[in-house]
């Protein structure tokens, strides 16, 4: 499923690179709610699914795994750390990004039009903290920020000198658990748009909160070097650069166009007196639900352009 949820759509490469003696001939996997019907939505598909799940597993048993280093796990406490201290800056205690993401995302239309089996929030009143990880993921993934995924990353593989700098390189080469977390980061990063998620800016956001836009995508730019740093590579995508470029290629025009569609939609939406305010005429609230209707629609068109939404 969705690699800010903490799912790998490349399921054979992610059996491939479990830590030692985590399957043993033995796989339990929860299937993502939107990877249900990708993987498993026609018998030809499920049959190709199953496939790749035996052939991954029989594979693994005649693998010999990389035992990680001690210096690798000293190097992924420290990773660990200062990324999640990098990203609990942002989200939680700086006090401009809960306004920024509810009107540079569609994080509370979201949350009206009742998609999926489960209210939006934990808590009705609560802020970030009480989102549940679908709509959180969802929201950045509509406007191609794909921010749960990468945020705080870059900050964790800088590394503070260089004998930090050779040991995450080494993780890479050599560690396979590793290698696929930074793949998997390199894919989702390849799918981020500045043009479109600046063009959610420069339409919904306030200006007192587009600094924050702006330090957010600068911060992508610095996850991307910082990447391609420790993979070696010269392309952000990584091992999915040819699927990446091939699937880029005919879905772009299309989710590009629906980007730009859903963001005037919202700042439509967002301009129109709420469904109880005695302003909305019967006339004007038929416009509304048509656009409301057209809301829906850009937001199936876009979490299928992107495959790995939510």
């Amino acid at each position: 499923g969705t690699v800010g949820r903490g799912g790998n759509p490349a399921l054979y490469r992610a059996i491939q690179a479990h830590p030692p003696n985590t399957i043993n001939g033995r796989f339990r996997v929860t299937e993502q709610g939107e990877m249900i019907r990708q993987n498993f939505g026609s018998l030809e598909i499920a049959e190709r699914s199953v496939d790749i799940y035996t052939a991954a597993l029989l594979r693994e048993s005649f693998t010999k795994h990389v035992e990680p280093k001690q210096a690798w796990r000293d190097e992924m406490e420290r990773v660990a750390e200062v990324s999640c201290a990098a990203y609990r800056k942002t989200v939680r205690e700086d006090p401009r990004f809960v306004p920024y993401f509810r009107q540079a995302t569609p994080e509370l239309e979201l949350g009206k039009m009742l998609i999926g089996s489960r209210p939006a929030k934990r808590n009705p009143k609560g802020g970030v903290e009480s989102l549940r990880a679908i709509p959180w993921t969802f929201a950045w993934a509509q406007t191609r920020m794909h921010l749960s995924a990468w945020l705080g990353v870059g900050d964790g593989l800088k590394g503070n000198d260089e004998e930090e700098k050779a040991v995450l390189r080494e993780m890479y080469e050599e560690w396979p658990w590793f290698r696929e977390i930074i793949s998997l980061i390199s894919m989702l990063i390849s799918k981020t748009d500045f043009s479109i998620t600046k063009n959610y800016d420069d339409l919904l956001v306030d200006p007192s909160l587009m600094s924050l836009g702006e330090e957010v995508r600068q911060k992508l730019v610095e996850t991307r070097q910082a990447v391609i740093d420790v993979s070696g590579a010269t392309e952000i995508s990584g091992p999915h650069i040819q699927l990446m470029r091939a699937s880029s290629t005919i879905r772009n025009p299309y989710v590009d166009s629906i980007n730009l569609v859903q963001a005037e939609i919202l700042k439509v939406l967002r301009s129109m007196p709420e469904d109880d305010s005695p302003e909305l005429s019967p006339e004007m609230k038929e416009i509304k639900n048509l656009r409301e209707d057209a809301l829906k629609l850009s937001i199936k068109g876009i979490a299928q352009g992107m495959r790995n939404s939510g």
